[in-house]
């Protein structure tokens, strides 16, 4: 089940869950979390020692939403003001305090694992934003404020990049449309992607994009076929690439460029193409798009990494049931060399709640991931502070937990809406 490069279809979907800020305009009311109106009679000078926007909020929000939370960004409102903030200020003390935001669902709390692009507030944070908002959003001083942070950095070289080649925008009849675009990056020789950047072409409307690998003219022809059914762009893909593909890159909002890990690299073979899967969210209206991925290349690596999933395809989901549970698990081969995991991206759809991930040898059970509040709209591949090594004999596992209170039929595994997923797709080496 674990051979190297294992392909699978999959979706992924990750429109904007937004704030429900509070209305307000400058000095006048706002709607707190609990839905009171206060006066937004807000003075520069704390109350007693309560932390100010300048000195101790600033800093958090600079550091972890800017990069979504600007004008050119994916969120519906910007962060970068004092005046903002205030506006936005219970919404934003509301999602902090429940881990809706910033998006990341993976448990980075240490209890299992820490992840090196977490996008993740510590509850000291947490506590800051809280007190701020109690003390009614205390200025400040804006000499002791942070500089606004400039847009992500991009890749410091760019070797090939996957281009759709057309503007598109997206079907207006539709909340969400699922679109995949086959691209021919024309490679002559085989390569080893070292680091990628997709640059959405308006992130207003881009709420994910993921680039998929064909490995082989079967499947090549078989997305040809799909992209063949009308006279748009691409074709409907909600499930992934909708044909046999391999997964190569991922984008969720307020992703950056990533470079891997060292000496690593994931294959792309030469004379082969490749689908990119992007799905528009028109809360915002429909803008025309044209999304590329940018990436870096090496001739060679020192170890050729696979994004490989454990997935639970035994899936079959009672209805009515508050939890229910898919579980799957893998003991490696004897023979099977050490194993190195660099990361993991959980994947379900919406009915998912949590995910447990594990690696048991022996008495020894280390743990993989851990999701505690799933949101499909909020997926992405993580890589480990420090990697997790596996080897012959040890048990991969995994459980799901799943909310069916509102279905009627079971639920099975699929690439539709309706349909359900457990998989870790975890990014190894031999």
């Amino acid at each position: 089940m674990l051979g190297w490069r294992v392909t699978i279809t999959f979706a992924a979907a990750l429109p904007l869950a937004l704030l429900a800020n509070g209305c307000s305009d400058d000095g006048e009311t706002s709607t707190g979390g609990n839905g009171t109106t206060t006066t937004g009679t807000t003075s520069t000078d704390p109350p007693g020692n309560a932390p100010t926007y300048y000195k101790d909020v600033a800093p958090i929000l600079m550091d972890n939403c800017a990069s979504c939370h600007r004008a050119e960004g994916i969120a519906p409102f910007s962060f970068l003001t004092y005046e903002d903030a205030k506006i936005a200020a219970y919404s934003i003390r509301n999602t902090t305090e429940q881990r809706l935001m910033p998006p990341f669902v993976l448990d980075n709390t240490g209890d299992c694992n820490t992840y090196s692009d977490a996008r993740w507030l510590t509850d000291e944070q947490i506590k800051t934003i809280g007190d701020w908002v109690e003390a009614e959003m205390p200025e400040g001083d804006p000499a002791d404020g942070p500089e606004i942070p400039p847009p992500p950095v991009g890749l410091d070289r760019v070797d090939v990049t996957f281009d759709m080649g057309v503007e598109y925008t997206p079907d207006a009849s539709l909340t969400d449309d699922y679109r995949c675009f086959i691209i021919d990056p024309q490679l002559a020789n085989d390569a080893y992607m070292i680091a990628s950047e997709v640059i959405p072409g308006d992130q207003r409307v881009v709420h994910h994009a993921i680039l998929y690998a064909l490995d082989d003219e079967s499947a090549e022809q078989a997305a040809a076929d799909k992209d063949n059914q009308d006279n748009r762009p691409g074709y409907p893909c909600f499930g992934g690439a909708g044909v046999n593909a391999r997964w190569l890159v991922g984008w969720a909002p307020g992703g950056r460029a990533t470079t891997y890990p060292e000496g690593t690299g994931i294959k792309l073979e030469a004379g082969r193409k490749a689908v990119l899967q992007v799905h528009y969210n028109l809360s915002n209206g429909p803008m025309p798009d044209r999304t590329r991925v940018d990436l870096k290349l090496a001739p060679s690596v020192d170890k050729e990494a696979a994004v490989t999933p454990l997935p639970a395809l035994n899936l079959n989901l009672p209805p009515g049931q508050e939890r229910a549970e898919a579980s799957f698990q893998f003991t490696l081969p004897a023979q099977t060399p050490e194993i190195t995991i660099y990361g993991v991206g959980p994947h379900m759809h919406t009915l998912g709640k949590t995910m447990d991930v594990s690696a048991v040898r022996g008495d020894d059970e280390t743990c993989l991931a851990r999701v505690t509040n799933w949101n499909f709209h909020w997926q992405s591949n993580s890589f480990y502070t420090t990697p997790i090594r596996v080897r012959g004999g040890d048990t991969l596992k995994i459980t799901c937990g799943f909310d069916t209170t509102r279905r009627t039929e079971p639920t099975t595994w699929g690439e539709g809406t309706e349909d359900e997923m457990c998989i870790a797709f975890l990014y190894m080496t031999r």
